[in-house]
């Protein structure tokens, strides 16, 4: 049962990881493009409308590639 929980926590720990990094991946993407348009056009947009529907879709992504990276392990392929 030790090693059970040692390897379900290993694959939580790496879903999440998988999540936030998406997520972190996006927002970044997103301050990017719009520090390059203020620097110009000299107006600065970034809202928290845009902020949320980011981290919703990165949440999405994260989710489905953290579930196909966990799948992957618990199936033992190769390469992951």
């Amino acid at each position: 049962m030790k090693l059970f929980n040692g390897k379900m926590s290993k694959l939580l720990v790496l879903f999440f990881g998988c999540m936030l990094g998406i997520i972190f991946t996006f927002l970044s993407i997103a301050l990017l493009v719009d520090v390059l348009v203020w620097m110009l056009t000299g107006s600065f947009d970034f809202k928290n409308g845009d902020l949320i529907k980011i981290i919703k879709i990165g949440c999405v992504i994260g989710t489905f590639t953290g579930a196909g990276v966990v799948t992957a392990r618990l199936c033992k392929l190769k390469g992951c």
